[in-house]
């Protein structure tokens, strides 16, 4: 079974031929050299937020999230063979591949995915559980009232079914992100506190197996000789550590880079260097399904003040700030949900508009004619994009009477800060983690312990109770129309927080790469599989 959904994402590859079948057989002695930024931290999905790129290569998952040449993506099977579910939404049947073995041979069973969904439940440091509590007993588990998860039953090696706490629309696409990577019972149970550290004492039933692990160095996968599917072309994946943008470029130019992130350059080199007649066959690009935000904390005088808030967001230049920064490569957004992703719509867009004059006068009306202090914050370990974001956003309010001041913090007190809810006001982007509405509008508006953890303290509890309820809205229509009607509330009517605008990422290839895949929302990380070597 496959879901198909057009999501309008560009995505354009230097090559739009398509690769024959025996250009993209396997070959032992292909070797693809990738460049990452900062050292991976963990090989354990479990303990993560942010490291998927060894995850997403070594583990697999019950359904997958295909990015097809023209822009739209299909959620399609995995290891999961077939899946079902039941006429009121709440109960989902699968059968498993018969032929799916981990890297040392064992077969996968649906014992070892029941293992897994338990374990991301009970293990204490467990930062994976946002989007899979919607799961029959989870939070039970949570709560510690239990350690089995009474909404997970497993029939037999090849048969189980997942039991929801009530209808949940976007429940397939989460078992497609790195969140549900399957992972072996009987490795869990050998490895202990070594899983996600040794490589040995890692294994998944992905198309790779990791092999070397050097911290702030080096890592190295190679074929996973037990793999179910069609054999990666690259035979050995070599990602080395490149802290500073000048090094990475340098290697690229070198040849010892084949996939070139410009996440990870300054803007201004990727488009002196990279954006030239030299390279324009060599770009690969796709659309961040993301979106950058300024953040409002309403607990605090003078945010709780919707004419303040109104005045924030007209008084931001966000086409400026897109243009000087990041070179024009993105698009202007008015609302919650990007565009590409399932939920936009046009009907809230373009109302927004960069106006300081009208900003002026509505801090006159609220009584904030001479302004008043503003403190953005910001982390240390921020990319010099945000940094720059920041200093911008500061002269925008300071240029309609705000005395906005950015105030530093190091990485661990500038995340207790926001957790704590009294963080004032900051600079985030979100990217999706699965393709449905839900996945961003519960992380901030879900609920009251929700929009503290993001300091925004939105007050208002029956838009929680409806961003609550338009999870188990079974019929689609219905279920985006609330969803529409939701992100008008909170950003237009509320104004709750500053959109700020989706960004493009680029990737360049170099002369060994046919052809590349990245992830479909855009992430940097992405399976080494969807690589073709010439």
């Amino acid at each position: 079974m496959k879901i198909k959904a057009i999501c309008g994402a560009l995505f354009t590859a230097a090559l739009t031929v398509m690769v024959s079948a025996s250009a993209v057989m396997a070959d032992d002695d292909k070797v693809l050299k990738v460049g990452w930024n900062k050292d991976i931290q963990t090989m354990d999905v479990h303990k993560t937020t942010d490291n998927y790129m060894v995850p997403l290569n070594i583990f697999d998952r019950l359904l997958e999230v295909q990015l097809n040449d023209d822009g739209s993506t299909e959620l399609v099977n995995s290891i999961a063979k077939d899946y079902s579910i039941s006429d009121d939404g709440l109960v989902y049947s699968f059968t498993l591949r018969d032929d799916v073995k981990f890297s040392d041979g064992t077969p996968l069973t649906a014992e070892d995915v029941e293992a897994t969904f338990t374990r991301m439940f009970t293990l204490p440091e467990s930062v994976q559980t946002d989007f899979t509590t919607c799961i029959k007993g989870a939070q039970d588990i949570l709560d510690g009232k239990t350690d089995t998860l009474e909404g997970l039953h497993v029939t037999d090696d090849y048969h189980f079914e997942i039991t929801l706490e009530e209808p949940f629309a976007g429940f397939l696409s989460v078992l497609a992100t790195p969140t549900c990577c399957i992972m072996s019972k009987a490795n869990l149970e050998d490895a202990g506190s070594d899983f996600g550290v040794d490589p040995a004492k890692t294994i998944g039933s992905g198309p790779y197996m990791v092999t070397d692990w050097v911290q702030n160095s080096s890592l190295e996968m190679v074929r996973n000789p037990y793999y179910w599917g069609e054999p990666a072309s690259a035979a050995k994946v070599s990602v080395k550590v490149y802290p500073e943008a000048s090094s990475m470029d340098m290697a690229f130019q070198n040849g010892d880079i084949d996939i070139l992130d410009c996440d990870f350059l300054d803007t201004a080199i990727v488009d002196a260097t990279y954006e030239t007649p030299a390279y324009q066959d060599r770009i690969v690009r796709i659309n961040r399904l993301g979106v950058y935000y300024y953040f409002l904390n309403e607990a605090l005088e003078p945010m709780n003040d919707l004419k303040v808030r109104q005045a924030v967001q007209m008084a931001i230049d966000r086409e400026g700030i897109l243009n000087s920064i990041f070179g024009g490569n993105g698009v202007i957004v008015d609302g919650i949900y990007p565009a590409g992703a399932i939920g936009f719509t046009e009907d809230n867009q373009g109302w927004l508009k960069y106006d300081p004059e009208g900003a002026k006068a509505l801090l006159k009306e609220a009584g904030y004619e001479n302004g008043f202090d503003l403190e953005i914050s910001s982390n240390s370990n921020a990319s010099q994009n945000i940094k720059n974001i920041l200093q911008v956003i500061q002269q925008n309010l300071q240029d309609v009477g705000i005395n906005a001041h950015i105030e530093n913090y190091d990485e661990s007190s500038w995340i207790a800060l926001r957790k704590s809810g009294e963080m004032p006001s900051f600079v985030g982007p979100w990217t999706l983690d699965y393709n449905d509405p839900s996945n961003v509008i519960d992380t901030f508006y879900g609920s009251a312990e929700a929009t503290k953890g993001r300091s925004l303290n939105y007050p208002d509890t029956e838009v929680m109770a409806r961003v609550n309820a338009a999870r188990a809205i079974v019929d689609e229509n219905e279920r985006l129309a609330e969803y529409a009607a939701l992100e008008k509330k909170i950003v237009e009517e509320d104004a709750a927080w500053v959109p700020l605008f989706s960004l493009q990422h680029r990737f360049v290839l170099s002369d060994n790469i046919e052809k590349f895949i990245p992830h479909w929302a855009g992430y940097g990380d992405f399976n080494c599989a969807n690589v073709t070597m010439k």
